[in-house]
């Protein structure tokens, strides 16, 4: 299972690892209804949608407690036109919770709506709204898990560029590969620094309307924490200047494409530098029990097939392109 959280932190609910967040590959509005259905080839459609008091007037009937799931809903049926709904809902404190799972009427007595909708009741048992200050650790934490998974798809993209010897893609990404593997070195040394679990997600998620934090000021950072030493911090410098040359002024420099080639694998160079010392920062905080690694560091071998498959349906829904979907 995987989670979803409503991206004001309303709500959080568990979904099927292979049901896909539909909003945001059908439009730019994520707002209610939010909408999933399984990967590939469209079977049904799940729904959800939350609304205040004084975004929609709906009769009162007894209003539940936030930042509690198994929820009391009322059901009710609406077929018709081709089609049926399976709808339930349910008042948490001032709000109305409104699902619908929809499908072809001629599927109905399929198997496969049936396991659907099976997998529905089952998530909406973890339906929950949530509290102030539940709404803020929800964010954080669903923030932290997207940058986990965008950095997973990076490989894949990285791993393409290779194959196509697309050398100026790769340099591309092996940037964005280090400067996330220092974003996450910054967040844990300071979780070290300041002996808490809270994670200064500045580092890791930057919305349109968020104050950057630059890839340079990364570099400084990393250095005044000592997380790089100085010999890293020049090349991390001169690498930069040197793509952006590359970006910038591949046509009116003398830069060859030769170079790009040499530029690409002095990058993955100071990549793997960089991520040896990402590894000793989990480490620390493992041994010292601080922080996002405080349980110690997960190895190949102990990941289970649900986790392994939580990571996928992350992954796919970065990507949003079949051709780079993994099968759960």
């Amino acid at each position: 299972m995987k989670h979803f959280t409503e991206p004001n932190g309303k709500f959080i609910i568990e979904l099927p690892n292979d049901w896909q967040y539909k909003n945001k590959i059908v439009s730019d509005e994520e707002i209610s209804p939010f909408s999933f259905e399984k990967y590939g080839k469209s079977i049904g459609c799940f729904q959800i949608s939350c609304y205040s008091s004084i975004e929609k007037e709906f009769s009162k009937i007894d209003a539940q407690k936030v930042d509690n799931g198994n929820l009391n809903f009322i059901t009710a049926r609406m077929d018709g036109g081709g089609f049926n709904m399976h709808l339930w809902y349910a008042v948490v404190d001032d709000h109305l919770f409104m699902i619908k799972y929809i499908y072809d009427t001629a599927k109905a007595n399929s198997k496969i709506i049936k396991n659907e909708l099976l997998k529905a009741e089952k998530a909406l048992k973890t339906l929950e709204l949530l509290g102030e200050t539940n709404r803020k650790k929800a964010l954080v934490l669903d923030k932290y898990e997207k940058f986990m998974s965008s950095l997973a798809a990076s490989f894949d993209i990285k791993n393409q560029a290779f194959k196509k010897r697309s050398f100026i893609e790769f340099i591309i990404i092996v940037a964005s590969q280090i400067d996330a593997y220092l974003r996450l070195c910054i967040v844990m040394k300071k979780q070290l620094n300041e002996k808490t679990d809270e994670i200064d997600i500045k580092y890791l998620s930057q919305s349109e309307t968020d104050k950057p934090v630059m890839e340079k000021q990364i570099y400084k950072l990393s250095k005044e924490l000592e997380i790089i030493d100085d010999n890293t911090y020049s090349k991390l410098f001169e690498l930069y200047e040197l793509r952006n040359k590359m970006v910038h002024r591949y046509i009116i420099s003398e830069i060859t494409t030769k170079e790009i080639h040499l530029l690409a694998f002095d990058y993955e160079e100071i990549c793997e530098v960089v991520r040896i010392n990402l590894k000793n920062v989990e480490e620390t905080q493992a041994k010292e029990k601080i922080g996002i690694y405080k349980r110690g560091c997960p190895v190949n071998e102990d990941l289970p097939k649900e986790f392994i498959n939580f990571l996928y349906s992350q992954v796919n829904d970065k990507h949003s392109l079949k051709n780079l979907y993994r099968k759960i």
